[in-house]
């Protein structure tokens, strides 16, 4: 029986499905779970082609982890926790992405090769579409060529601890190991994930972040009805949401997936105190028509959640998040707010994710689910943290590595950025860019328009910009090649 793409991965995988997972690498199906990671940027020398394949073969046959190990390691970290002495737990998690140009300078046949448009074009030619700042303002080991990129994953041995001793040893390895004649290292960037009280991860700027992930096996999407219940959101996604077909094999159980890198510098300064800015301007607004607007209510209003995760469109307060190691709420959908009087159109969450919005614009929920993305980022930057909550705020420094696995980077993340995020006009007409995310042709973006209340279609507006916190300073287009592609090399 063939791989199931139409559906996610069964719990009994079929032996055409064993075989996909025995020749995909981890991350794609379900995140790799690591809270400390380094990206290391290779670039391959000209000339050298047939000694940077030899390394790659051999150093994936040897570091890459596949995804029903992944899965393995999950079970058992759930049931031994962070104490696991088992291998599988306890290694480095290694996979490894080639770019377009990587290919080439692989000399990789043009048939052996993913043919997608993005793909092809690379993230540098894509500023017009995206809105994305000019490479020449990109950190400066970004604005070459990037040809692959090695994710190594660890855990910390505390929570504390700025790195991993399990990164820092794969990462000497590597260094050491590689042929210097062949391959170059470009760069590293390391990530660090923070967690609040609630142990949910969080970005920069506070909020819980990472959920709504499109949910791509049957034992993560039973978690989630069991948690958090799926009835307002389906959070299950087909198999090919993510997985296409590895051309460089005639096997039709193999596959790969399109990879987005993106470093994303956070101006945390700038946003929380805009973010307090706003706050005050609207509580002043609600008093002057004797009103009360709830503490924080400004801020979840930008993102669509508070910062514990509670989802703005169910209540106009924190707190739905439940007890400690209780599920962040992800059970809603946008059908019983269709004027944005809880949720605001511009709102984050909503831009990136609208569940069911554009359907009355015509698309089909179908065609809507179509364009999301399994996210995988991790923030980057040192900031203490005290009692599960990051203190401090830098302007530089900080940020989040944005990673996201898809099967078309036009239809997914190009879309995402460019007809949701980045549109004005969507979902309605004077909406305004995403605040956190959105780029904009217009100079300046038209201000987004800010009610003084919530679920209150007579509270009063205020009209102002909220934007430009988030910049663009590197990335790349790269391809996650299947396990077999690297033996064959």
């Amino acid at each position: 029986m063939p791989v199931r793409l139409n559906q996610p991965l069964s719990s009994t995988p079929n032996a055409d499905e064993n075989v996909m997972l025995s020749n995909l690498q981890g991350n794609i199906l379900k995140g790799h779970g690591r809270d400390r990671t380094a990206h290391v940027f290779l670039r391959f020398k000209p000339g050298k082609a047939a000694a940077a394949r030899a390394f790659l073969r051999t150093y994936a046959r040897k570091k890459l982890m596949i995804a029903s190990d992944q899965i393995k390691a999950a079970a058992i970290f759930k049931r031994e926790g962070r104490a696991s002495r088992n291998p599988l737990v306890t290694r480095a998690f290694v996979s490894i992405v080639l770019s377009r140009s990587g290919y080439t300078a692989l000399g990789i046949p043009a048939a052996d090769t993913p043919n997608e448009a993005a793909f092809n074009a690379g993230l540098k030619s894509r500023q017009q579409v995206l809105q994305d700042p000019p490479k020449n303002t990109w950190h400066t080991g970004y604005r070459g060529e990037l040809h692959a990129m090695i994710l190594i994953g660890g855990s910390a041995a505390l929570p504390t601890d700025v790195m991993s001793v399990i990164v820092e040893t794969e990462i000497a390895k590597l260094v050491a190991t590689a042929p210097k004649a062949a391959i170059s290292f470009v760069g590293i960037e390391r990530g660090r994930g923070y967690r609040n009280a609630n142990h949910d991860g969080i970005e920069h700027f506070g909020y819980v972040d990472g959920r709504s992930q499109p949910l791509l096996t049957e034992a993560d999407i039973d978690k989630e009805l069991k948690n958090a219940g799926t009835v307002n959101w389906d959070p299950a996604f087909p198999l090919s949401q993510v997985l296409v077909k590895d051309p460089a094999l005639a096997d039709p159980n193999v596959f790969g997936s399109y990879f987005v890198f993106r470093k994303l510098a956070q101006n945390v300064k700038g946003f929380k105190t805009a973010e307090e800015n706003l706050q005050t301007q609207l509580e002043t607004l609600a008093t002057s028509v004797g009103k009360t607007f709830p503490i924080e209510l400004a801020g979840a209003m930008i993102v669509g959640r508070f910062e514990d995760g509670t989802p703005v469109v169910l209540q106009s307060n924190d707190g739905l998040s439940g007890a400690v190691n209780g599920p962040v709420g992800n059970n809603f959908g946008f059908s019983n707010d269709p004027n944005g009087l809880k949720c605001p159109f511009h709102a984050h969450i909503r831009k990136t994710n609208p569940r069911g919005d554009s359907v009355a614009l015509g698309a089909t929920l179908a065609s809507e689910r179509s364009h999301i993305m399994a996210r995988r980022g991790i923030t980057y930057g040192n900031r203490k943290q005290t009692l599960g909550e990051l203190q401090g705020r830098p302007s530089t420094g900080v940020g989040l590595l944005f990673m996201a696995y898809q099967a078309d980077i036009s239809r997914q993340f190009e879309f995402t950025e460019a007809a949701w995020a980045n549109n004005e006009n969507f979902v309605r007409p004077g909406t305004g860019i995403d605040p956190v995310l959105g780029q904009s042709n217009s100079q300046p973006p038209q201000p987004q328009k800010h009610r003084a209340g919530w679920n209150d279609a007579g509270a009063p507006v205020a009209s102002s910009l909220f934007a430009n916190f988030v910049s663009l300073k590197g990335g790349e287009y790269f391809f996650a090649p299947s396990i077999a592609f690297f033996s064959k090399l």
